[in-house]
């Protein structure tokens, strides 16, 4: 292992280094500094600390209520719910257009203490697994604190910062973070539901994929595609397959901002020209998304209502995730060139989480996607095809691919709302 000419990190120096600050920013996803939270202690008083959060593997919180310091975060993990109740958290459930757009204007950190690869020849370190946000206000921050792992890999598709631009220089020896491996392959429905998505598309495709077991699914059901490419948020493991198995454009890196998976996974990005590792600004922005050819957005969801609207983030009451990206690659993918915004959901009721498909979405809930940003629909039973469809047809599609056994009240529920809506005392749907 390499000898760095620099301290190991620790509380006093690091604590020196970021001096007084408000607004404070850290290395979240796979490259969180997990020592971190202790490390600060009770020390910034009345600051906000944020971090790109994620529930795949970070668990911390940043606040302390000893210190009057404040967590700021998109995302939802264990700790910060538990500081979130006890109102320490400043929960900001935000598409990655607006995060981009406060990055950039909203707000000035005082301090950055950020994960960073080994420096290069020329004494410059890559952003590693996480380069989403930095590049985009680097330039912003008052004070750049580097934290050398010699286990982060040096990235593509960022540009390199010189040591000289970090106010302090840190040695922080660490695997990098990999979630818990999944339990057992997926069950039939998620299968069936993967298989219905991955004959929607087309070989020389470009690809977004989100989280969970469906969009593991639906990676594994490409690996006989051809010609995909790839422009996401987030890779993983998944990724390595596709382009193992061929079905990967070589010519064309995979571009994405962070990469959470395994230690193997990580030892393949090290100075790999086959992943470009992009600001939010490339992967997640409308004006970047919109000229791609064949952009395809797959995203999957807890509920979505008859109208069409879809709701990823509270199911009775409880608030269960954040829109992330799927707002923006949406939107992104039906204003492309033969693009296409799939959504993907269990129809069947799994466990607390009720049927997918319902006459409306639960109460308190959010609409994560409204009706006119999805264009297919896929379940289990099917694909519902919304584009250019009226309203009774969106009802009636999303009805045929709902569970059977759910299917005759979603129909006399939908007579209810439209009579309701149009002010209709007498059922109308049977003569249709």
């Amino acid at each position: 292992m390499p000898k760095f000419p620099y301290p190991d990190l620790s509380a006093g120096p690091l604590l020196q280094a970021i001096g007084a600050a408000r607004e404070v920013y850290v290395s979240g996803c796979a490259a969180e500094i997990t020592a971190l939270p202790q490390m600060l202690g009770e020390s910034l008083p009345g600051a906000t600390v944020t971090g790109i959060l994620s529930p795949l593997v970070n668990e911390q919180s940043y606040a302390s209520a000893a210190a009057g310091r404040r967590c700021r975060s998109f995302f939802l993990n264990a700790g910060l719910k538990r500081d979130l109740a006890r109102g320490l958290v400043d929960l900001c459930p935000w598409h990655y257009g607006q995060m981009i757009d406060w990055v950039s204007t909203g707000v000035i950190f005082d301090a950055a203490v950020i994960m960073v690869s080994p420096p290069d020849d020329s004494g410059c370190v890559t952003l590693g697994t996480q380069a989403d946000f930095l590049p985009i206000f680097r330039h912003r921050v008052r004070r750049l604190i580097a934290v050398i792992n010699p286990q982060m890999p040096g990235t593509r598709g960022h540009q390199p910062i010189p040591l000289t631009a970090f106010a302090a220089v840190f040695v922080h020896d660490r695997p990098l973070l990999s979630p818990r491996p999944a339990a057992g392959d997926a069950d039939e429905t998620t299968q069936t539901i993967a298989q219905n998505v991955a004959a929607l598309i087309p070989d020389r495709a470009t690809l977004q994929l989100g989280i969970g077991k469906i969009a593991q699914a639906v990676s594994r059901g490409l690996e006989g595609h051809r010609g995909l490419r790839i422009v996401s948020g987030l890779i993983d493991d998944d990724v390595l397959r596709l382009d193992d198995a061929g079905a990967l454009d070589r010519a064309i890196p995979i571009t994405t901002g962070v990469a959470i998976g395994s230690q193997a996974l990580y030892a393949r990005l090290d100075g790999n020209p086959r992943f470009a590792f992009s600001p939010a600004t490339a992967t997640h922005a409308a004006a970047a998304l919109a000229g791609i050819d064949r952009f395809h957005a797959v995203n999957t969801t807890l509920q979505l209502d008859l109208f069409g609207q879809v709701n990823s983030e509270m199911v009775n009451g409880r608030l269960i995730s954040v829109p992330g990206g799927f707002p923006d690659f949406q939107r992104a993918a039906r204003a492309g060139i033969s693009g296409r915004a799939i959504v993907a959901l269990r129809a069947g009721a799994a466990g607390k989480a009720g049927p997918g498909i319902v006459a409306s979405l639960s109460s308190p809930a959010v609409v994560t996607a409204t009706k006119t940003e999805v264009d297919l629909v896929v379940t289990e039973f099917g694909l519902a095809d919304l584009r250019n469809a009226s309203l009774d047809q969106r009802a009636e599609r999303l009805i045929a691919i709902a569970a059977p056994g759910d299917r005759d009240a979603l129909m006399n529920d939908w007579d209810r709302i439209r009579r309701r809506a149009f002010g209709i005392s007498e059922p109308v749907l049977s003569g249709r």
